[in-house]
C-alpha cells in the first residue's frame, strides 16, 4: 500500500487504529469506489485497497477487477493495455517476459 501504518512487532493495533491515515481507509466501501458504485457485483465483490488503477485517488476501482458493469465484459485485467502503467507503478508484472510476480 502507499501507506504505511508501522511494522509489526513495533505497534500496538490500537496504535494503528489511532492513526489518521488508516481511519481515512476505515469507512471506504463499494458504495463509494468509482465504478463499484454502479456495480452489480458491489456486494458480493472482494476488493484490495492496495492495488488501484488510480493510485492518486483512494476511491479507485481496484487494480485487479477486469469488469466492466457499463458494458456487462470481463476481461482479464493483465492484458488491458490501459492498466500497463499502473502495474509498472506496482511492479506486478514483468512486460518483457509476461509472467506475474
Amino acid at each position: 500500500m502507499s501507506d504505511s501504518f508501522g511494522i509489526a512487532g513495533n505497534i500496538t493495533f490500537e496504535e494503528i487504529l489511532k492513526k489518521p491515515s488508516f481511519k481515512d481507509k476505515w469507512n471506504i466501501n463499494k458504495n463509494l469506489i468509482n465504478v463499484c458504485k454502479d456495480c452489480e457485483f458491489r456486494y458480493v465483490c472482494t476488493d484490495c485497497r492496495a492495488y488501484i488503477e488510480n493510485p492518486e485517488e483512494s476511491l479507485s476501482k481496484p487494480l485487479k477487477c477486469g469488469y466492466d458493469p457499463y458494458t456487462g465484459e470481463w476481461q482479464e485485467w493483465t492484458f488491458d493495455s490501459s492498466k500497463k502503467s499502473v502495474i509498472e507503478h506496482y511492479s506486478l508484472f514483468d512486460w518483457r517476459n509476461n509472467p506475474l510476480r
